[in-house]
């Protein structure tokens, strides 16, 4: 849906304005970037193979009575997941 010239005006005088209020606050605004659904699904696949290969180690170590590859299996499975995700939270706060 093409907005028409006169909103596209006004969204410009407004983006304008705040730039002259609160140059800090555009700075931070022109950085966001809306995120395409390609990079998120991509995000989600290899979060899942992380997910799924930790699985698979955890399966081995206990297989073969290893608690190195045990724990090997616990951080990809649960440790890198988490970590993306605190990142990506601790990063939308700022």
């Amino acid at each position: 849906m093409a907005l028409h010239d006169k909103e596209k005006k006004e969204l410009a005088e407004i983006e304008r304005r705040l730039a002259e209020d609160d140059p800090r606050l555009a700075q931070r605004l022109e950085k966001l970037r809306p995120r395409g659904a390609a990079r998120i699904g991509l995000a989600l696949l290899a979060m899942l193979a992380l997910f799924v290969g930790g699985l698979t180690t955890i399966a081995t170590a206990a297989e073969m009575s290893s608690p190195v590859l045990a724990v090997v299996g616990v951080v990809l499975a649960v440790g890198i997941p988490t970590g993306i995700i605190w990142r990506l939270w601790l990063r939308k706060l700022r």
